[in-house]
């Protein structure tokens, strides 16, 4: 891999992971139900059209901290297919953070907009 992909592959990542916390709680936050944790990555990579995969190893770490931080309760539900599974909830205090996390994406994206209108590399 060259040093130019290495650094696509770098930035990809790293401005994915800085707003898939917003993604969970957008996606939640639209449910119209408590929602499980292989339904929600289903839900963000059909929201994506599967430009962006989310796995397992990435959403589930990212759930943890949002409940852990009251953003989300939490609570085992019958399968219809096994084990319980873990259902998600959006708190008030985790729409309070949606609306924070979406301003300051929205921030982001203008200031980027203003610093580099075209996108072009001459």
């Amino acid at each position: 891999m060259g040093n130019v992909e290495k650094f696509k592959n770098k930035i990809d990542r790293e401005m994915k992971s800085g707003f898939i916390a917003v993604l969970l709680l957008y996606i939640i936050n639209n449910s119209k139900e408590p929602i499980y944790g292989y339904k929600i990555i289903q839900n963000l990579n059909l929201a994506t059209k599967g430009n962006l995969k989310f796995h397992e190893g990435t959403v589930y770490p990212i759930l943890r901290f949002l409940h852990t931080q009251n953003f989300l309760t939490a609570f085992l539900g019958e399968s219809p297919s096994g084990a319980p599974r873990k259902y998600y909830k959006i708190t008030d205090q985790g729409k309070i953070a949606l609306r924070e996390g979406l301003r300051s994406w929205q921030q982001l994206r203008d200031e980027l907009y203003e610093i580099l209108p075209s996108m072009e590399v001459k």
